[in-house]
């Protein structure tokens, strides 16, 4: 759910430990940018991708390792 101040991220127990092995697996990528991009360094998130409830907005979960 989209707000003005943030995103609200609801899921069920199944949900959060996808999002959370999604999380795990970017983290995991080398520290080396380009390489990173080339193994796959984000993963979308979207209704029209059938892995979001069809009343939720689009998501992109971003690798950036030199943040």
């Amino acid at each position: 759910m989209a707000r003005d101040d943030g995103v609200e991220i609801i899921a069920n127990r199944d949900g959060l430990n996808g999002l959370a092995e999604i999380c795990q697996r970017l983290a995991m990528l080398p520290e080396d940018n380009d390489l990173a991009k080339q193994l796959g360094n984000h993963y979308h998130y979207a209704p029209w991708m059938n892995n979001t409830e069809d009343d939720s907005i689009a998501l992109t979960i971003l690798y950036k390792p030199d943040l």
